[in-house]
């Protein structure tokens, strides 16, 4: 008579025998275990490809969009910038990396405005300018009361960029004009528009900590004080 353990262990081993031929024959009929092939086909190229073509063209196109290759082309061009009249708006790329101190600055960083556009209006378009404010505290046209160049003129520090139109040999300020603010006020209130500023300093790889910080202080969030008129009404530091 056979001893169990003897016979379980024959038992074991007939069933690793089996296991191991199963798995040969497997193989030998070509199973895929685990393979890039079952997942892989033409279709799942073609999509692939297509994807990647689309992910390079739109980063392409956002790099080219955001460039100002226009506005230095243009501006560059002396003898073109004299004969329209503004000959104080020359510049070169070199000019631009030297006074702002960004090397790497786009011109629509700051100014906004389409740096590819080679139409001087579409280019101009949405760009920042400075606002000319009446004593009644409303934004003049700028076309309409003074279409010059606002350029410094005259010994008065203060008054230098006022409007100015010469008389009897002098300059004086244009009546209308009572204000110059620069072109990152809010053209209702006057005061500091954030919006402004998060489209140009406080864009993602510029100064975004530095501008959430300052809104969080008194001097951006008190947006009423430039257009205070009086002492107390209808609205002033008094009322």
């Amino acid at each position: 008579m056979q001893h169990p353990i003897s016979v379980q262990r024959r038992s074991l081993a007939k069933q690793i025998a089996g296991t191991a031929h199963l798995d040969k024959q497997a193989l030998r009929e070509g199973m895929k275990i685990g393979s890039l092939s079952d997942y892989i086909n033409r279709k799942t190229v073609i999509i692939f490809l297509l994807q990647f073509v689309l992910v390079v063209s739109l980063l392409g196109y956002r790099a080219w969009t955001n460039s100002s290759a226009e506005c230095v082309r243009c501006h560059s061009d002396n003898e073109k910038l004299k004969r329209l009249g503004y000959p104080q708006f020359y510049l070169t790329q070199k000019m631009v990396d030297t006074e702002s101190k960004h090397p790497y600055v786009q011109c629509r960083d700051c100014h906004l405005g389409n740096g590819r556009a080679k139409d001087t209006g579409k280019a101009h378009e949405g760009m920042l300018r400075p606002m000319l404010v009446s004593d009644a505290g409303e934004v003049l046209d700028r076309k309409t009361v003074y279409p010059k160049a606002l350029m410094p003129r005259g010994d008065d520090a203060i008054r230098q960029l006022l409007p100015q139109e010469k008389e009897d040999g002098s300059n004086w300020p244009v009546s209308e004009v009572r204000n110059v603010l620069w072109h990152d006020r809010d053209r209702v209130t006057f005061n500091f528009d954030p919006e402004i500023a998060r489209k140009t300093c406080g864009k993602a790889n510029c100064h975004p900590d530095q501008l959430k910080q300052f809104n969080t202080t008194i001097m951006a969030t008190n947006f009423r004080q430039r257009t205070m008129r009086t002492w107390l009404e209808p609205y002033g530091p008094q009322n």
